[in-house]
Formats: C-alpha cells, sequence, structure tokens
C-alpha cells in the first residue's frame, strides 16, 4: 500500500521563477502515465493556514517551490523535511493575520485535522533570485534545475513505495 500523498507544485506562475514549483508538477505529472490512486498531483498558490487546509487527509506530502535564500547558487536544488526547517513564523508573511506552514500544521493538528507529521512533508526547493518578476517563464538557470526538481520528487515517491 502506498502512502495517501499529495504533491503539491506551489508559486506564482506570472512571477517569473518563482512558478518553478508549477512547471515541475506538472511534469511529475506527465512523468507518471498512471496516476496511482494514493498520489494527488496540484499546484496552488496558497501558504499558511490555506496550504494546511489541502494537506487534510494525506499522509505524506511533497511541496515543490521555489527558494530565495542566497546561501545556494542560483538553480540549485535543495531536498529537506518540515521537521528540519526553522520555523520562520515571524516576519514571513505579508498579514499579520497568517501563520507559518509549521504553525499552521500545529493548529490543525490541535482541532484534530487528520494531517501528516512534519517529517512526512517533505520539501523540494529551488534556489531562485527572480521571483518577483513579471513573466510567465522561468529564467534559463532555473528551467535547467527543472529535470533535476522532477527527480527528486520521483525519488521521494519511490522510497515511498519501497518503504511499504
Amino acid at each position: 500500500m502506498m502512502m495517501k500523498t499529495l504533491v503539491a507544485g506551489l508559486g506564482n506562475p506570472i512571477l517569473g521563477d518563482d512558478g518553478v514549483g508549477w512547471v515541475v508538477a506538472k511534469k511529475v505529472e506527465e512523468q507518471i502515465k498512471s496516476i496511482h490512486p494514493a498520489i494527488k498531483i496540484e499546484c496552488y498558490a496558497l501558504a499558511g493556514i490555506s496550504l494546511m487546509e489541502q494537506m487534510i487527509g494525506f499522509e505524506r506530502v511533497i511541496l515543490i517551490d521555489s527558494l530565495n535564500t542566497g546561501k545556494y547558487p542560483q538553480g540549485e536544488v535543495v531536498t529537506f523535511t518540515l521537521d528540519s526547517l526553522e520555523d520562520l513564523t515571524f516576519g514571513h508573511s505579508a498579514s499579520a493575520h497568517d501563520l507559518s506552514l509549521k504553525q499552521a500544521l500545529v493548529l490543525g493538528r490541535s482541532m484534530n485535522a487528520d494531517l501528516p507529521d512534519d517529517q512526512q512533508v517533505y520539501v523540494i526547493a529551488i534556489e531562485a533570485r527572480h521571483v518577483y518578476d513579471f513573466q510567465e517563464s522561468l529564467t534559463p538557470e532555473i528551467e535547467a534545475s527543472v529535470p533535476i526538481a522532477v527527480q527528486e520528487v520521483l525519488k521521494v515517491l519511490k522510497d515511498n513505495v519501497e518503504e511499504q
């Protein structure tokens, strides 16, 4: 049995490299010709509480997004689980009424929502600097990282099957 898994491309497809999560999610969907019924692939322009709500009912979640830290070369793909990520609760949001994803998951779990553990929430992120440019295409560096990110998603999905 495969864990019920959500693969979610995050970002905004009209803001240049911020849309890389959507591109990777769509390529993953193309790679998996017959989607396993336990895998759902979606694209969202959501964060915090709204993203947490989409995760309800899944045992494992793979989030694909751009990352803008300056710690990695442009286009580098990094993979980690949410439990290893620092909680960036303060200073991350444009709204004082929103929560970080980690805090939204804590809130959801406190209300008995059926949510995956933080170690079952994978983040596959691509370091990108051009996440506020109004354009529908990716820069060449980010476009070149798409196949690497697709392979990372497929690896997590494959590891999921082998663990069962």
